[in-house]
């Protein structure tokens, strides 16, 4: 098992419709429609809360590889996904859309975990209302 980093700390916010989100482990901060903001974690934490990525490579389009990623999941994230999941002040953790597929293919209970939906692409704003479950 590899050690939590020192500077584990989950970045937090509440948003207008009064829903408290935290970060599980993007190193990017979180623009919402409503104007708030969701802090990134550290580099450490995101580093360590990785998801291993097995390639399978094919040949691809003129001399290019194609790749086929399977992520997989350590027991540190799932330990880390449980342990954020049971703090009652948390409604939504929101976790990389391969993490939440890593736990859909696991069978594990997504809980409070969400990915987040885009408002819009050119601003990069997230919606305060509408999350993604798979």
């Amino acid at each position: 098992m590899i050690p939590s980093p020192k500077n584990n700390r989950v970045p937090t916010t509440k948003l207008s419709n009064g829903v408290i989100v935290a970060n599980f482990s993007s190193p990017h901060s979180f623009v919402f429609t409503d104007g708030s903001i969701l802090n990134p974690c550290h580099e450490e934490r995101s580093k360590w809360l990785m998801l291993h990525a097995d390639e399978v490579e094919t040949p691809g389009i003129k001399g290019t590889t194609d790749i086929e990623l399977t992520f997989v999941m350590s027991s540190e994230v799932q330990e880390a996904l449980e342990s954020l999941q049971k703090v009652e002040e948390i409604d939504i953790v929101i976790v990389p859309l391969p993490v939440m597929k890593s736990m859909v293919a696991a069978g594990l209970d997504i809980g409070k975990c969400r990915s987040i939906r885009m408002a819009d692409r050119i601003t990069k704003t997230t919606h305060i209302d509408r999350w993604c479950k798979s």
